[in-house]
């Protein structure tokens, strides 16, 4: 028997997913389950009818006393339960109304970036790096507010990959003096091009000391 799993907050804020083509995946995930749920409404009404059609068979064909008493006994127990069955579906109903609203919502946002041929299924792998990045961001930041620092584990995350790496110091949340202790030890993948983009966002007046001083920023090579 289905239930309703979800209010409409829990769809819109709780579901996991920091940018819109990672929680239309899992929205969608949500919305599968409940259509599914729908087909099992008519699958139980026919084991009902079925169950009654059953004990009707078995009087009219004058079965043992036995035989049709536990059939009776099958059919009272399974219309005790039909009042809450037909609640549940009709809230499954709706709550198939509440994922396809908060979907069309979150689609009117997410078209725009979508790559010109691309699936929804290729657009949240086209979407990962920028998924991960604002959800790396967004711990590093409640673990800010909650402790006054990122936990290491979240900072080794942010550095892990050019993209957030150079989000995170973008938003001030590494030291402009680890800037380059991050670029001497850069991530797989790292590419020149992701180097130049970090240094810059990089904090100005690090790359002041830096000219200041004469010192050149030698980048290792990949090669």
């Amino acid at each position: 028997m289905p239930q309703k799993l979800n209010t409409e907050f829990n769809y819109r804020y709780q579901t996991l997913g920091d940018t819109p083509w990672a929680k239309i995946q899992n929205l969608k995930g949500f919305l599968e389950g409940r259509v599914r749920a729908v087909a099992l409404e008519t699958v139980t009404h026919l084991k009902h009818d079925a169950k009654a059609a059953e004990l009707k068979h078995l009087k009219e064909t004058k079965a043992p006393l036995h035989e049709i008493l536990l059939k009776q006994a099958e059919m009272v127990e399974a219309e005790s339960h039909m009042i809450v069955v037909d609640e549940a579906y009709e809230l499954n109903r709706q709550e198939i109304k509440i994922l396809n609203k908060v979907l069309a919502e979150l689609y009117v946002i997410a078209e725009p970036t979508r790559i010109a041929g691309y699936s929804d299924e290729e657009m949240f792998e086209a979407n990962a790096a920028a998924e991960f990045t604002a959800n790396t961001v967004r711990e590093m930041q409640s673990e800010i507010v909650a402790n006054g620092r990122p936990f290491p584990a979240t900072v080794l995350h942010a550095m892990s990959n050019p993209h957030t790496l150079t989000v995170a110091v973008n938003l001030g949340l590494f030291p402009a003096d680890v800037v380059k202790l991050m670029l001497a030890t850069p991530p797989v993948f790292f590419t020149p091009n992701d180097k130049q983009s970090i240094l810059d966002v990089a904090d100005l007046k690090y790359l002041e000391t830096v000219k200041a001083m004469n010192q050149e920023l030698t980048l290792p090579s990949m090669n």
